[in-house]
């Protein structure tokens, strides 16, 4: 799969009364003049190991840190999914793991959205795992309730239950929890838009496209003064 790339640019949105600051990064990782420069950066780039729905040759590209455990990554999760659908052919989404420790369960969720993957299926078990949040967030053993989501989508179970406890799984979880801490994060969920961190959450579905419409647009206005 191949990296995605951080263009430059600065957009600013006032969207209920929220104010939305974003900020793209240029080639040469400086800030244009006049950019507001109090954002936090994403530290590590978008590689070969991310996961990534949409296009991944867009310059606009929303990273979002999430846990499965997490209610308020839950409470987004239909607007993303909204987000995916609309946006879906000019807009770049990426997941990121930042299991919190005051979820039990968090990195055992991580750990099976990562064994999925491994049989090509990270995107389904992402799903589910917000999806039936609800059903295995406060259970004791949670590999079983995974394992019969492995099942529903068809993959080898007991290859799951093998690299679910395998410890190049668990060191992919703490991949993303290094960037996640090299980043300053405390909290879930946490946006990165275009490599810099929205610093207010857009509260609405409508808050969120107006955000990336506007990220759009101003790339689209960077593209044409290339060209001309």
């Amino acid at each position: 799969m191949k990296s995605v790339f951080i263009w430059s640019g600065v957009g600013v949105l006032i969207v209920g009364g929220l104010l939305v600051v974003f900020t793209f990064v240029n080639p040469q990782g400086q800030v244009p003049d006049g950019a507001q420069s109090g954002g936090t950066f994403l530290s590590v780039p978008i590689g070969e190991a991310d996961h990534i729905r949409g296009n991944i040759q867009s310059a606009v590209v929303l990273v979002e840190y999430g846990d499965f455990q997490c209610p308020a990554c839950k409470s987004y999760f239909p607007i993303i999914a909204q987000l995916e659908q609309d946006f879906g052919d000019r807009v770049a989404f990426v997941y990121r793991h930042f299991p919190l420790a005051i979820h039990a369960n968090s990195q055992s969720a991580a750990r099976a959205s990562e064994a999925a993957a491994i049989q090509g299926k990270f995107w389904e078990m992402h799903d589910i795992l917000f999806d039936k949040q609800d059903d295995w967030a406060r259970k004791g053993n949670v590999e079983d309730i995974f394992v019969e989501y492995a099942v529903s989508l068809e993959l080898n179970p007991d290859q799951f239950r093998q690299d679910y406890n395998s410890n190049e799984v668990k060191d992919r979880v703490q991949k993303d929890l290094f960037a996640a801490s090299a980043d300053g994060l405390n909290s879930t969920p946490s946006f990165f838009l275009s490599g810099v961190k929205l610093q207010n959450l857009p509260q609405s579905y409508g808050a969120f496209e107006q955000v990336i419409t506007a990220a759009l647009t101003e790339q689209g206005g960077q593209q044409q003064e290339v060209q001309q």
